[in-house]
């Protein structure tokens, strides 16, 4: 059937989070060669990404944790900056830490500085190591880091001992309440009471660290267009794409998206319910024709209830929806695309055994404004099947 622009509005589309392998080698926890490694492995196993680099022994289990913990706060550039927590650091270590420069590109920069007495983002912008978008991103992550604007709890030491399991909420719970009575840290707290050992709290801090990394990247890519999926009204001026495109030639964009073959019932039983999750393979066939350069995105539609998120397979790299729904971006591809698509349901908690009717519609979504898939774009959907 078909959708209208306002009847999308009223059941607005969600940003999928930033992918867990892009996560995990942004915060150092794996090499882009494990990830490589990993995915191919994936291809041949029913296993997610994670239990994969577990099984290799790339990964810790209490790694992932955290890692699957903080990952649903990158979903976009403002979720990116509010994951700034931590000691403020200067300009020079936020590039570095993101690999945006090399040491000896500060080292010029610094010494560029020393004599023109500018500051040091502007030269660097001047010699084009970084973009102005890109400078404007890590000041605003830098001002997060010293208390302007909100911060999000979970990627606080005390949320990320609890989430890799060295720690209970209540324990947690009660060092903060104490923590309102002394300049103690939390980590000082919980040591004092017995409830954690130094080298777990300098275990949760090096997580940190990792994830703060992860978080940053994320902005800063953010920032360049790339993985951006939507532009909140509250998102700042930097977040947004501001490339511009020269063409020279109008071409009407052609895109159609139709589902060949697809499920028509979701069976959960009673050992689904147990296990929390339930993996149904080869469950949509797809035919994607798109003729626009700057690609496509693909819109997953979906009635919650019986889950709260949704792994999806087939698209090349790992995708997950929440039970709203959400949007892939499509690069370019020539011709007709078959995909067939695989889903990990993971259920709500509330879920029951029964059989439902299929949760997710597939459609497809033209890209109205932005130079790239889905970067700084709006989205008009035009066909939910």
């Amino acid at each position: 059937m078909t959708v209208s622009r306002q009847n999308a509005d009223k059941r607005p589309l969600q940003p999928i989070k930033r992918l867990l392998g892009h996560v995990l080698v942004d915060g150092g926890f794996i090499s882009d060669h494990d990830l490589e490694r990993a995915l191919q492995e994936q291809k041949h196993s029913n296993e997610m990404l994670g239990e994969v680099l577990i099984r290799m022994g790339v990964l810790a289990p209490g790694d992932l944790s955290a890692a699957l913990y903080a990952q649903g706060e990158l979903a976009s550039c403002e979720d990116a900056l509010r994951s700034a927590a931590g000691a403020r650091q200067l300009l020079g270590e936020l590039l570095l830490t993101a690999k945006r420069i090399s040491p000896e590109h500060l080292d010029l920069a610094l010494e560029e500085q020393w004599r023109t007495g500018e500051r040091l983002g502007e030269v660097l912008v001047r010699r084009g190591r970084i973009t102005r978008n890109e400078l404007d991103v890590a000041l605003a992550f830098q001002k997060r880091q010293a208390g302007e604007g909100p911060v999000s709890d979970r990627f606080r030491l005390g949320e990320i001992l609890v989430a890799t399991g060295q720690i209970t909420r209540e324990q947690l719970d009660k060092a903060l309440s104490r923590q309102k009575y002394t300049p103690k840290n939390v980590g000082d707290i919980l040591i004092e009471e017995g409830v954690v050992e130094p080298h777990q709290v300098a275990y949760g801090l090096q997580v940190q660290k990792k994830l703060l990394s992860a978080a940053l990247i994320a902005a800063l890519a953010f920032a360049g267009g790339v993985y951006a999926q939507e532009t909140p009204a509250n998102v700042p001026m930097a977040c947004e794409d501001s490339a511009t495109v020269k063409v020279t030639a109008r071409v009407i964009p052609r895109l159609k998206v139709l589902v060949l073959r697809q499920r028509p019932k979701l069976v959960v039983s009673g050992a689904d319910i147990a296990k929390g999750y339930l993996d149904v393979r080869g469950a949509s066939l797809i035919e994607i024709v798109n003729n626009d350069p700057r690609g496509c995105l693909l819109v997953f539609q979906c009635t919650g209830g019986v889950f709260r998120e949704v792994h999806i397979q087939g698209l090349g790299r790992e995708v997950q929806v929440g039970p709203q729904g959400g949007f892939v971006p499509l690069p370019y591809a020539k011709g007709r695309i078959t995909v067939e698509l695989s889903y990990r349901f993971v259920l709500d908690e509330n879920a029951n055994p029964g059989t439902y009717p299929w949760p997710i519609a597939i459609g497809q979504a033209h890209l109205t404004s932005g130079s790239s898939t889905g970067a700084g774009a709006d989205v008009l959907v035009d066909r939910i099947e």
